[in-house]
């Protein structure tokens, strides 16, 4: 076994050496993938100015305040039917829930748990 060595605290430094260096590659490849990264969305700048709304435009109407505590069969039902419309069969909702942006809905699931 002439030029082996059998140290095993050199062979560990050097699989060490190795491992890092690998992982310092990969973080440096990382970060060129992630400046070249096609999928990332660009900055759209407007070439034209957003048009002003028109100084005479009708009041908005308020939106109703109340909060519906349980789902309406019929809210239900009309939600299934615009979803039927766009194509997709009843088979295929398996959930409607509200979104995560809504504040009614949020309000409504914190009020919901306290009945």
């Amino acid at each position: 076994m002439e030029g082996q060595t059998t140290n095993p605290w050199l062979i560990m430094a050097i699989n060490m050496t190795v491992v890092f260096a690998v992982l310092i590659l990969l973080g440096v490849l990382m970060e060129i993938i992630h400046m070249i990264d096609p999928t990332k969305k660009k900055k759209v700048e407007s070439a034209a100015p957003v048009a002003a709304a028109p100084v005479a435009a009708a009041p908005v109407a308020a939106a109703p305040t109340t909060v519906a505590t349980t789902n309406d069969e019929k809210v239900v039902a009309a939600i299934v039917g615009a979803v039927v419309a766009m194509g997709y069969s009843s088979e295929q909702i398996a959930s409607i829930r509200p979104t995560a942006t809504s504040a009614q809905w949020r309000l409504d699931g914190r009020l919901s748990g306290r009945n």
